[in-house]
């Protein structure tokens, strides 16, 4: 080193001046990071929560299904069982360990909503401190591109709505992301001992699994030796507790087939929805189509060195749909696409940017992902007001007459419905799921004979062939079995801005034998 050389190095230190690194901010420092995803996730919640207070005026769950893992979690905690109806085993439950985390926070402060709600934001943020390391790691020293695509993740509509619906989403997104850090850091071991655990959220985790042990090729059989005892004791759980190796909800809900027009282009047709390319006149642009069109250039740079990221966010609602005719109330199913399509969006943009040379690149492809980060942002007002609704349609539904069983039936009283959830947690009465969630599958009629129930709650549109028009109430009755009781109208209620129940009218009929008096009082409540 000349001395010339060494007095510059020497001035540069004293003046605390270091040679600048392309793309690695000073600022972006990891506690910098996790506080910026953190902040955003809070200040999510906090609006979301904001517009659920106002619109639904009580504390409640966006879905009917949270509240049956509410029902699984507090009979488990206190002593019960893994059951739905008390000391009935039942693997009624799609994901048991969301249930035992709902089990052991009801167990310490005896409420499933607020504690479901802080997990699912914890669970969030964990999930795009995660995303930013798997960002990071492929594309190294992209610090600020990382971070955005931390928060496209965190902020998507669907996701935000997920992180407080009080199902599993939040879960095993962390558990899809966590991994997936791990996975491009060369911990592949890891990252599939995750999405082993994550079958346990999400029985269809087990396509993940499977990418997991087959890429790469290397310590295939170690990843294997990892996984199997997870998965047999998940299936071996399923077995003793329901009879089956998956849970009966599984069973109720998914059949393999294979449909290509019914049910595969459906679906896809559904995860393109995700993306801008609606079908539909309920869909929502909640995504720019801009997306669609980096993950397909993202694929395709990416299929030789990183194929999980492709297969996976392409692959998983094809193999969905070999089970499935589609992806549920906004697209639940299939939301755990998301993370991978932005990481491949954000690897094209990465790539495309580059085209403009190395002082531009990174600029260009920030401003993208942040243009991509308004479209998000302008959307999120209305995804909070239909969470909003989703809870309070669930309130003045279901949870409404779940407290109306308690009142009117009796300790040891059956009742009967096609929603079993909030129904269950606040009538506290044995419930007969007419669904089959949780209850064998059987004809109305033949259930209404075998279980007695003293009242039936169901959506009359999906019973229409039991139902017999009765002049009297302008409504309908409805018959056990050999016709020696009936069932006839007791309440309802009806909605008027329905925006997540498949009816806008519950109706409640009372069991009635020969001879038994109608009802002297009948109501309906409208919301």
């Amino acid at each position: 080193m000349t001395p010339g050389n060494q007095r510059r190095k020497q001035s540069g230190a004293r003046s605390g001046r270091t040679a600048p690194t392309t793309g690695r901010p000073a600022e972006l420092s990891l506690p910098w990071v996790v506080a910026t995803i953190a902040a955003v996730v809070v200040a999510l919640a906090w609006y979301f929560l904001t517009q659920e207070l106002r619109i639904a005026e009580q504390w409640g769950y966006a879905l009917d299904d949270s509240w049956i893992y509410a029902v699984m979690a507090r009979n488990f905690a206190t002593g019960h069982g893994f059951a739905f109806n008390p000391g009935e085993a039942v693997a009624g439950s799609t994901g048991p360990l969301y249930t035992f985390i709902l089990a052991f926070f009801y167990a310490l402060f005896h409420e499933v909503v607020w504690s479901a709600k802080i997990f699912g934001i914890v669970c969030q943020i964990g999930a795009g401190i995660s995303l930013y390391f798997a960002a990071l790691a492929l594309l190294p020293g992209r610090r600020v591109l990382a971070l955005l695509a931390a928060l496209l993740v965190v902020t998507s509509p669907p996701l935000a709505w997920g992180m407080l619906s009080g199902m599993e989403i939040p879960l095993y997104l962390l558990l899809v992301c966590s991994g997936l850090a791990l996975y491009f850091r060369g911990r592949q071991t890891l990252a599939v001992l995750l999405w082993s655990i994550g079958v346990w959220a999400r029985p269809d985790g087990i396509f993940l699994l499977g990418l997991g042990l087959i890429a790469p090729p290397r310590q295939a059989l170690r990843r294997v030796l990892v996984a199997a005892p997870i998965l047999l004791a998940y299936f071996g759980f399923n077995h003793v507790i329901g009879g089956h190796w998956m849970p009966q909800t599984v069973g109720a809900k998914a059949h393999f087939g294979i449909n290509l027009v019914g049910r595969t282009w459906n679906m896809m047709r559904e995860w393109g929805a995700l993306w801008g390319v609606p079908y539909r006149p309920t869909d929502q642009l909640e995504e720019p189509i801009l997306f669609l069109l980096l993950l397909i250039v993202g694929a395709v740079l990416t299929w030789r060195r990183k194929p999980l990221l492709a297969a996976y966010a392409v692959g998983f609602p094809i193999a969905l749909s070999l089970f499935r005719e589609h992806s549920a109330s906004h697209k639940r199913y299939i939301l755990y696409v998301i993370p991978f399509a932005m990481l491949l969006a954000v690897m094209a943009i990465d790539a495309m940017s580059r085209r403009w040379g190395d002082r531009r690149a990174p600029k260009f492809a920030a401003l993208a992902c942040a243009g991509c980060l308004l479209w998000q942002a302008s959307y999120l007002p209305h995804e909070a007001d239909v969470y909003a609704w989703n809870v309070q349609n669930i309130n003045k539904m279901q949870r409404l007459l779940g407290t109306f069983v308690k009142l009117v039936t009796k300790p040891g009283d059956v009742v009967a419905t096609n929603d079993i959830g909030a129904i269950a947690y606040f009538g506290e009465r044995k419930v007969v799921d007419l669904m089959g969630l949780i209850s064998p599958q059987r004809s109305l009629p033949s259930n209404l004979e075998l279980y007695k129930p003293k009242l039936l709650l169901v959506f009359v549109t999906w019973f229409k062939g039991y139902a017999v028009p009765d002049p009297k109430t302008d409504n309908f009755l409805f018959y056990d079995a050999d016709s020696t009781y009936r069932y006839e109208l007791l309440a309802g209620v009806q909605l008027r801005k329905n925006t997540i129940c498949a009816s806008d009218r519950m109706t409640v009929y009372e069991r009635l034998g020969p001879g038994d008096p109608s009802p002297s009082r009948r109501f309906l409540y409208v919301y």
